[in-house]
């Protein structure tokens, strides 16, 4: 839920005389509330994303205003305004210097301004605004939870400039456990997003943070991706979805990017491409999670259910002698164990499966513990609820 300082103010400006007048380099702010503020003590109040309306009340000079704008910015305001009058006679050289070189937007409010209409015209574009972004969220979400539900969602979803017309990129991103942004990273997101050529969205689902990006082009998807790096300190997992076309596609652009997503925990990689998860798209294509389930325990129940009765590392063992062309010496060797230790465990294995390790039980095993390890992220990190 985000407004930008210029959104905000583009359309207020003229009536109430408004000015701009330093730091344009940050009127792509998100602004999160209005605040009247005369003095620096009471700027504690402040919980970041706020732009100040000062009249200078009980001030004298302009010797005060520099340190006031630092004071803000340090607060976590994105802005001021500043009422040019009898306690501000004017604004200093010095200070739309800081501002300029701050990024920190300045403007001018003529005297006599009531300051209590305009904070409340503000406030209320705000949450109008937020109202909105919910709105369109809430319905992204809903699509996303149920394609067959497009009708539903769709007036509101082509009312707020998403086109039928137009591809859709859906992004999702994972932090470490644990791991949150700061507000500020949170917002710097939110500006990211806000300031892509098309209409695009940023909102948590399943508990991941997604963007939705509108005719996203790859400079926009990189931006966002580096953005998010910084916001969780690169403590992250990144899936991006390919382009797909129309509202309607975007439950699919979504799903796309949860299984680049689940590839890049498997694989360790900060970011993946759903065109790079291979085997990982078929099975996160199967949405019925208990077939997976059940697949696991057909291949490998016998023996995992072996290693929880008895502490022992079968399973363990058994992969690794399946991704390393069935070589004992190579286990023995990574496992730190005698090859007859080996031997013994696949003859164990063997045993509880019922079956020679032939080339076809090989495939069907390597593939369930794909599986497994498919079905621990999502019970860990996407789905953490499902039992």
């Amino acid at each position: 839920m985000s407004v930008t300082l210029m959104q905000l103010c583009e359309n207020i400006m003229p009536g109430y005389g408004m000015k701009p007048v330093s730091g344009g380099k940050g009127m792509d702010n998100i602004v999160r509330w209005v605040h009247i503020i005369e003095d620096s003590g009471t700027l504690s109040m402040l919980r970041g994303g706020e732009l100040v309306i000062t009249s200078g009340v009980g001030r004298s000079g302009t010797e005060w205003i520099a340190d006031f704008i630092r004071d803000m910015r340090a607060a976590g305001a994105v802005g001021a305004a500043l009422v040019v009058g009898a306690n501000i006679p004017y604004i200093p050289g010095d200070v739309t210097k800081l501002c300029e070189d701050t990024g920190f937007p300045l403007f001018t409010l003529e005297a006599g301004s009531d300051i209590l209409d305009i904070s409340y015209e503000l406030c209320r574009r705000i949450t109008g605004s937020e109202k909105h972004e919910s709105a369109v969220n809430d319905a992204l979400k809903a699509l996303i939870s149920d394609p067959s539900a497009l009708r539903s969602y769709h007036k509101i979803l082509t009312r707020s400039e998403f086109l039928d017309s137009s591809t859709y990129t859906a992004v999702t991103v994972c932090g470490l456990r644990g791991i949150s942004p700061s507000a500020g990273a949170g917002m710097a997101l939110r500006r990211n997003v806000k300031n892509t050529s098309s209409r695009s969205a940023l909102f948590v689902f399943k508990g991941l943070m997604t963007a939705v990006f509108q005719n996203g082009t790859e400079n926009e998807i990189k931006s966002f991706c580096k953005c998010a790096c910084a916001a969780f300190e690169d403590n992250i997992y990144i899936g991006v979805s390919g382009p797909v076309a129309g509202i309607a596609g975007i439950a699919a652009a979504y799903e796309q990017a949860e299984a680049a997503l689940v590839s890049s925990v498997l694989r360790g990689r900060e970011r993946t491409d759903y065109g790079d998860t291979g085997i990982i798209r078929l099975i996160t294509g199967v949405k019925d999670r208990k077939i997976l389930r059940d697949y696991v325990e057909e291949q490998l129940g016998q023996v995992i259910g072996y290693d929880r009765d008895h502490g022992t590392d079968l399973a363990r063992t058994l992969r690794i002698y399946l991704e390393n062309n069935s070589s004992v010496n190579e286990v023995a060797a990574i496992a730190k164990v005698h090859r007859n230790t080996v031997n013994s465990k696949i003859r164990t294995v063997r045993e509880l499966i019922g079956k020679e390790l032939d080339d076809v039980t090989k495939s069907r095993l390597i593939i369930a513990f794909l599986v497994n390890d498919v079905l621990r992220v999502y019970d860990e990190r996407i789905d953490p609820k499902e039992a």
